[in-house]
């Protein structure tokens, strides 16, 4: 059985040591630069197939060259393409990442096609749905056209078929309205797991302490709840106890991706029956060998395990 994945895809322009961010009228200049295939959707579907877990995805490009890229690099790599759709005369999303020496990152995007397509892309392609056992949604406020309680329903008709549900939204560059945070509570009710950063987690709960904005994203529904914490590692709820994974050490190139690639980890051992402590550990050691390279950064379920 696969992992489906559905969600954002997008062009990266990602411009690493980047002092500060200039302001208006000014410019700053960075160390080197890499355009590439991404977005939250790209990033987990890469690092899966690198872990060789089967792979399939649902979402949208547009009908130009950097689509015809996304795709192409997806097919490389082992994944299932079908439910990929190309939006006729459509722009393919593009995000400028501006990354720190310390390997923080600001981004800015356009969400192109993105804006227009909607839900009813998923019902077009629920085949790759119902060959899955495992169903992510990744990075929906990079899809704007999306509504988060239709998806909601779709999550519902998921679990109902004893699918596992996993959710990572990204972060809102609309502000978390009252809007929003109605819809994300829906769609939280039918999640399995629940893998927000911690700003993610801060902006839902209002608590910046991870372990209780965990204990209060676990009251609207995911049976899991997993936070990423940055260079402070990361943690699990489950069942009301709390699991706790310091970062490993590495020397960061670029953290652009780095919490999909963590996440990619942690469901590549849960598929495999781990702990929850060992899906911790084996997220942690694939985001950390990913963020320590600058090519060929996917790491083997064997180099993770070495």
């Amino acid at each position: 059985m696969s992992i489906c994945l559905i969600g954002n895809f997008c062009i990266d322009l990602i411009i690493r040591g980047v002092p500060h961010l200039p302001a208006w009228g000014q410019e700053v200049a960075g160390e080197d630069s890499l355009l590439t295939s991404s977005g939250q959707t790209t990033y987990t579907a890469f690092a899966l197939r690198a872990l060789r877990e089967p792979v399939s995805v649902i979402g949208c490009v547009g009908e130009d060259a950097w689509g015809s890229q996304i795709r192409g690099d997806l097919e490389s790599r082992g994944v299932d393409t079908e439910g990929l759709e190309t939006v006729a005369g459509g722009r393919t999303a593009l995000t400028v990442a501006a990354v720190r020496p310390d390997g923080e990152r600001a981004f800015v995007s356009d969400f192109a096609c993105l804006n227009h397509a909607d839900e009813n892309v998923i019902e077009r392609r629920w085949s790759k749905v119902d060959q899955a056992q495992t169903v992510c949604l990744l990075g929906v406020f990079s899809w704007p056209g999306l509504s988060l309680t239709r998806t909601a329903a779709l999550y519902r008709r998921m679990r109902q078929a004893g699918k596992v549900t996993m959710l990572d939204t990204g972060w809102d560059p609309g502000g978390w309205n009252p809007e929003t945070q109605h819809g994300l509570r829906a769609l939280l009710a039918e999640t399995t797991i629940f893998m927000p950063n911690l700003d993610e987690a801060a902006a839902i709960t209002g608590s910046t302490e991870p372990a209780e904005a965990a204990r209060r994203l676990a009251l609207l529904g995911p049976e899991l709840v997993v936070v990423k914490l940055g260079s402070q590692g990361s943690l699990v709820l489950s069942a009301g106890r709390i699991i706790r994974q310091p970062a490993l050490p590495v020397a960061v190139v670029d953290t652009v991706g780095a919490g999909d690639v963590f996440n990619a980890g942690f469901l590549h051992a849960r598929e495999r029956g781990e702990p929850l402590e060992r899906c911790l550990r084996f997220g942690a050691a694939t985001a950390a060998g990913y963020i320590g390279r600058k090519r060929d950064r996917f790491p083997s379920a064997e180099e993770v395990s070495t």
